[in-house]
């Protein structure tokens, strides 16, 4: 009796979701550096919470672009952003944008007016709280300031932080919760010409050995992060498990790529 070899299923290729459209609602000028946008749109019902400190794509059409777009149509450049805050009961999405000048998503935030609408895709990532962390320090740039907000909110009562963050100057100073005290240290680079990630990555250090026992949570221009990273699990003796590191942005690279972590 001859046997005829089964037939392997080959692997179904996992269809993405459209990306959902969205409307501005809301813009806030935060500080001369900083917009906050709060979007709405009917299929948003569909957007989930996500961890601390996820991300989602920003897809930007072009003005001209039918809208919304058909379900088949290409996908239009895209960036990186952080979803600061989902209110699922009214159906709103927030989004902080630093204004760094030149750059698509920058660009736009920087003429956004109520009634715009480009297109959301995800959220996912973020960071995995450690279950029972009582001392967190975090480590940002201008970029990763919405994120940390988001990780403010989500720790434990009791749990120390210590925060460096990194800005051009004092006037880019603000409250990183509106729910979550915090006391972070500020570090301006504008006043002393500074490369950006330059006062970050010697704060860190300074700090590193008497914060040895701690949870690091870093993140920020992705040359700045490997450096920090490579002090901290080496010099500085950290346990590689305690070290959650994210490059946000690189010098020379307009959408640099999402999953950063500083581990190769």
């Amino acid at each position: 009796m001859t046997q005829t070899p089964a037939t392997e299923t080959p692997p179904r290729k996992k269809v993405r979701p459209p990306p959902r459209p969205v409307m501005v609602e809301r813009v806030e000028r935060m500080t001369p550096g900083m917009v906050r946008i709060v979007f709405s749109g009917a299929d948003l019902g569909s957007f989930e919470q996500s961890r601390p400190g996820g991300h989602m794509k920003l897809f930007f059409p072009p003005t001209d672009a039918a809208w919304p777009p058909a379900a088949d149509a290409p996908r239009p450049p895209s960036r990186t952003y952080t979803p600061r805050r989902y209110d699922a009961a009214r159906g709103l999405l927030e989004v902080e944008f630093v204004l760094h000048g030149e750059g698509l998503a920058a660009i736009w935030a920087e003429h956004a007016r109520v009634g715009d609408c480009i297109l959301v895709s995800g959220p996912g990532g973020g960071y995995a709280v450690p279950e029972g962390v009582a001392r967190l320090v975090i480590v940002a740039d201008d970029a990763a300031l919405p994120a940390v907000g988001t990780i403010l909110e989500a720790l434990p009562a009791g749990c120390q932080t210590t925060i460096l963050c990194e800005v051009e100057g004092p006037a880019e100073e603000r409250d990183l919760s509106p729910v979550a005290a915090s006391h972070p240290t500020w570090l301006h680079r504008g006043p002393t010409g500074a490369r950006p990630g330059d006062l970050l990555e010697a704060a860190a250090r300074s700090m590193a050995r008497e914060a040895a026992d701690a949870h690091w949570w870093v993140a920020c221009e992705a040359g700045t992060m490997r450096r920090i990273r490579d002090f901290l699990a080496g010099e500085a003796g950290i346990e590689r498990a305690r070290l959650h590191t994210r490059g946000y942005w690189k010098f020379g690279e307009h959408n640099h790529p999402d999953h950063d972590y500083g581990e190769d």
